[in-house]
């Protein structure tokens, strides 16, 4: 039964379970059949089967006792909180501008969440229409922008940074891209730091009911608003890539977000440039293969 379970999951989510955890995670793979058993019959559900694109959580559709619908989420069993923060970032959100947490098991990393009904996300929705996008997410960072608690187990953005600023030296990743962002960051990051998604968009923020849009899936970390209007402006030029006027297109993107956040420009075209190179270093340090396109993105903002 085990045997035929793990089959029927998504080969890059059981590839991306093993590459990470190891021994570790086959074990989680092997048992992941008895949590989600032991979960439905804790929180009287129908788990339906998952969906299709995972990654590095299952994450699945399911039906509860009332009839209603949500999603069940089970992290890797990895030495990080990133689920549990993500918890603690929902109870501490409005639910008029994030997806409901319903429940939650520390011992088995899972959540159950809100079904957001129609799940299309930014893009799919302004496949047409760039521009909007750019008004809603400025809405919703607005709206989930708030102070931490007191002595918060959220991770610091200062983390993230430092933890490239060790490592980095140590690998063939270009020193250059080190400097320069060691430098831009020393800089910047001395600005007022909030509760931040951290990891906000298009395709993190979706269509809903009950609201016109809501977010999934935080990070929640302590840091500046400035870094969670780069991921955002770092997606938007991935996503506008390739098209005619691209640079105009994404002066005017900066200048919105500058405007309604009192930032200046010259500062958000910095942070986009550490963010993107953050990220290099992210898919480097996995071993991955879009570290180097990442980083002429991440030149493109310094000629901006």
């Amino acid at each position: 039964m085990c045997e035929k379970f793990t089959s029927s999951l998504p080969e890059r989510f059981t590839k991306n379970t093993l590459d990470v955890c190891g021994e570790l995670g086959k074990k989680r793979l092997d048992d992941l059949g008895q949590i989600i058993g032991d979960l439905s019959e804790k929180w009287l559900l129908s788990v339906k089967k998952p969906f299709p694109n995972l990654s590095y959580n299952f994450v699945a559709l399911c039906v509860c006792e009332n009839g209603s619908e949500a999603v069940l989420k089970i992290a890797l069993p990895l030495n990080n909180r990133e689920i549990f923060n993500e918890a603690s970032f929902l109870q501490l959100s409005d639910s008029k501008a994030a997806v409901k947490l319903l429940n939650s098991d520390i011992n088995r990393r899972s959540i159950l969440l809100e079904r957001l009904m129609t799940g299309k996300h930014l893009k799919e929705v302004f496949c047409q229409e760039e521009a909007k996008t750019v008004e809603i997410a400025i809405g919703i960072m607005r709206r989930i922008l708030k102070k931490p608690p007191r002595n918060p187990a959220f991770p610091r953005l200062e983390d993230w940074f430092n933890n490239f600023f060790i490592k980095s030296p140590k690998t063939n990743f270009p020193f250059e891209f080190l400097r320069k962002t060691r430098g831009f960051f020393e800089e910047l990051s001395l600005a007022p730091k909030f509760l931040i998604h951290g990891d906000l968009h298009h395709e993190n923020i979706l269509l809903a009911q009950r609201e016109p849009f809501l977010i999934i899936d935080p990070k929640s970390v302590f840091g500046n608003i400035s870094y969670e209007i780069a991921v955002f402006l770092n997606n938007h030029f991935w996503w506008l890539n390739g098209q005619s006027n691209l640079k105009g297109k994404l002066d005017v993107v900066i200048e919105r977000f500058s405007e309604a956040f009192e930032i200046k420009l010259e500062d958000l075209r910095k942070w986009a440039f550490c963010q993107m190179v953050l990220s290099a270093w992210w898919t480097f340090e996995d071993n991955g293969e879009n570290w180097q396109p990442e980083l002429a993105f991440a030149e493109f903002w310094g000629k901006l």
